[in-house]
């Protein structure tokens, strides 16, 4: 990760740094293989960290804000991709 991906990504709440752990390693190893390469999806993510939905989704747009991902794409098919 570049250093301004770090320094960012200290800013961000305990919940939100995990979350993002979570989607960096679904991104490289999630169990989708019909997504587009260097994605994540919601459905593969929330499974892996058992957080509600709508915590996920606020944690979401706190890791969207900082910079640090990217969602394309509407719900429900969401893909997510590390910035």
């Amino acid at each position: 990760m570049e250093n301004s991906s770090a320094k960012r990504l200290q800013t961000m709440s305990e919940p939100a740094r995990k979350l993002f752990a979570i989607i960096v390693r679904e991104v490289d190893h999630g169990p989708l293989n019909s997504k587009p390469e260097g994605t994540a999806t919601p459905p593969e993510i929330l499974e892996a960290c058992g957080l509600d939905v709508g915590e996920f989704y606020i944690l979401l747009e706190e890791l969207k804000d900082a910079g640090l991902i990217r969602i394309s794409n509407s719900y429900p098919f969401e893909e997510i991709e590390l910035s």
